[in-house]
């Protein structure tokens, strides 16, 4: 068992905006979300997220989370702030992870090594070996023991030569940390208590010290400005998608496709570019999709073709579909095997059934459809009346003719033939029936000559 505490109470004054740099997106969602999710992921009791008192979004969204807040009330340094975090947990013997709130990409695989290292060791030090390591401290080691950490503004000459660096995590029981945080002095360049001088305290007074030298350091890089931001979400996307290409998804340029959640993709799936992929997304064997589409929380099946500039969100597409170009497909809909769904045409809340097609310019909004139906151009269920949303119901083997508009709540009956142009707000019955609903055309002849006649 281990508790996390995220150090994010830094002014983020580098990010040049008005909120903390925790809330910026990265990846599909908030920075501290990346890192709350991957402590919960790593079986982490609880979390706790130090802020400074000038967060109010922040806290807003821990709380939503589920994350104990613990305000550090004088900005003086990391020490301070891993005290506060320590002093908001109830029980204090217990082992307590601490985590950079910068660093979004640390894996719950990293976490769970370090925390299984307080097994045999009362701390267990996070590293990283980097070709430029400026602007980061260092680790001293003596016979390949590490007995310090120095911040980079005290470094020697020679120390600055070290690329073996700290990554600002720290596993510790807290029974340690507590006793030994006093004891850290702010003689230093910037007059700041480090939490990295408790492992000087600790070693000089025998403590078993460890370290977990990380592999990869996009694990343990910081965004401390908007540079920092695109850079390091463009090498996380980046090597997600050559990953999965890799693994035998055609992935025509993994630069210009940009999977910012979890992305499941079965045999012999072809991905065109600039395509995104939000939240959980699952994509079925032998699908095409095509270029400029976004996904975001939606399941689609075996053999289906997305054709370019889709949009698909919160829904499920079936085996065998065509969806197309320029189609929204908006949450809760469901379109069945072989469905057919073309260009402009916007489907929300709906259930489109196996071998249906509406394929121009239409929109079918909280509607039920079944097997067979062809739904002609520029088609409108209309399905708000200003106050609250109708159901329209479209039986199966129906014709809807080009222009219809139906006014909800309507049925029509399986089998039912609506002439183009019709406004149908009545049930229509269905057994291959016509159903015309369209004021008589009439001509006024000479009527332009009469209207300029009126206007003089």
């Amino acid at each position: 068992m281990f508790t996390t505490i995220i150090l994010g109470a830094g002014k983020s004054t580098r990010m040049k905006a008005n909120k903390s740099k925790l809330l910026f997106d990265i990846a599909g969602k908030p920075i501290v979300k990346h890192i709350i999710d991957a402590a919960k992921m790593a079986n982490s009791k609880q979390v706790v997220c130090v802020v400074n008192n000038k967060s109010p979004s922040l806290k807003k969204i821990l709380l939503e989370d589920d994350v104990k807040i613990a305000v550090q009330q004088k900005l003086d340094g990391t020490a301070g702030a891993a005290k506060s975090g320590l002093d908001s947990i109830s029980k204090q013997d217990q082992n307590i992870l601490i985590l950079c709130g910068d660093t979004p990409f640390i894996s719950s695989s990293s976490i769970r090594k370090i925390v299984s290292k307080l097994k045999s060791y009362d701390v267990c030090v996070g590293t990283v070996e980097l070709d430029k390591p400026k602007g980061y401290g260092r680790i001293v080691r003596e016979n390949n023991k590490m007995v310090q950490i120095i911040e980079e503004k005290d470094t020697s000459l020679d120390q600055r030569q070290i690329k073996e660096v700290n990554t600002g995590v720290i596993a510790i029981k807290s029974s340690l940390l507590k006793k030994h945080l006093g004891k850290i002095k702010n003689n230093n360049n910037k007059k700041e208590y480090y939490l990295t001088s408790i492992i000087k305290i600790l070693i000089d007074s025998g403590y078993r010290i460890a370290t977990h030298k990380f592999i990869n350091d996009l694990e343990v890089s910081g965004v401390n400005s908007k540079v920092d931001l695109v850079n390091l979400e463009h090498r996380y996307l980046l090597a997600k998608a050559e990953k999965l290409l890799e693994s035998g998804t055609l992935v025509r340029d993994p630069a210009r496709t940009d999977i910012r959640g979890n992305l499941k993709v079965k045999d012999n799936v072809e991905i065109d570019i600039n395509c995104v992929f939000e939240d959980d997304v699952s994509v079925g064997s032998n699908t095409r999709i095509g270029h400029n589409c976004y996904f975001n929380r939606c399941k689609i099946g075996n053999n289906v073709h997305i054709k370019p500039n889709t949009i698909i969100f919160g829904s499920t597409i079936a085996d065998n579909c065509i969806v197309g170009p320029y189609a929204r497909i908006r949450p809760g809909s469901q379109l069945k095997k072989g469905a057919q769904v073309g260009n402009f045409v916007e489907v929300k809340n709906s259930t489109i059934g196996s071998g249906t097609k509406v394929n121009h310019l239409s929109y079918i909004g909280d509607a039920t459809l079944g097997i067979n139906i062809n739904v002609g151009a520029g088609c409108i269920t209309c399905n708000y009346d200003g106050e609250k949303k109708h159901k329209t119901i479209i039986e199966s083997n129906s014709f809807i003719g080009s222009g219809t508009r139906l006014v909800a709540p309507v049925k029509v009956g399986k089998g039912s033939y609506i002439a183009a142009g019709s406004t149908v707000t009545k049930d229509t019955p269905g057994g291959g029936s016509l159903t015309i609903a369209r004021s008589k055309q009439v001509s006024i002849p000479k009527w332009k000559n009469k209207k300029i006649k009126g206007t003089r």
